[in-house]
C-alpha cells in the first residue's frame, strides 16, 4: 500500500471516529491530514460546471462533517474499492443514511489528490437516486 492510500485510508478512519464520537479533539485531529487551502469539489450536474467548490479550507471541512446529518447514526459508509493512479486515490463506498428509522444506500466516489503528505483536493460524486431531499 503506498503512502497516499495509507493516508487517506486513515483520514476516512479518523473521520468517522470523530463523526461516531462527537469528541472535539477527534474533529481537531482531522486537520492534520489536510492542506490549509484543501477544495472540496462536488459533481453538479444542475449547473453548466461538472464540478462545484462546496468548501476551501480544512475548517470548513470539519465544521461540515460535525453537522447533524453526518453524526455516526445518521450516515455510515463502507469503502468498496480503493486503486492509486499517480496522485489521485479513488475511494468507492456504500454510504448508509438513516432518517425516520429506514435506511437509504447509495454509492459515492472520492477522489483524493494527496500532495506533501497532506489531502489538497477531494472531488466527490453521490448517486443520490433514490435517496429524500433535505
Amino acid at each position: 500500500m503506498s503512502d497516499d492510500v495509507a493516508l487517506v485510508l486513515a483520514w476516512i478512519e479518523a473521520s468517522q471516529r470523530a463523526r461516531n464520537s462527537q469528541r472535539p479533539e477527534d474533529f481537531d485531529a482531522l486537520r492534520r491530514f489536510l492542506a490549509d487551502d484543501v477544495q472540496v469539489k462536488l459533481a453538479s450536474p444542475w449547473t453548466d460546471s461538472p464540478w462545484r467548490i462546496a468548501y476551501t479550507s480544512a475548517n470548513q471541512i470539519v465544521d461540515r462533517l460535525n453537522a447533524p446529518i453526518n453524526q455516526g447514526p445518521t450516515l455510515t459508509t463502507e469503502n468498496t474499492n480503493v486503486v492509486q493512479a499517480g496522485r489521485d486515490v479513488l475511494v468507492e463506498q456504500l454510504s448508509t443514511i438513516t432518517l425516520d428509522g429506514e435506511d437509504h444506500v447509495s454509492t459515492v466516489c472520492h477522489i483524493f489528490t494527496v500532495e506533501d503528505g497532506r489531502i489538497q483536493q477531494l472531488r466527490t460524486y453521490r448517486n443520490d437516486h433514490g435517496l429524500p431531499t433535505g
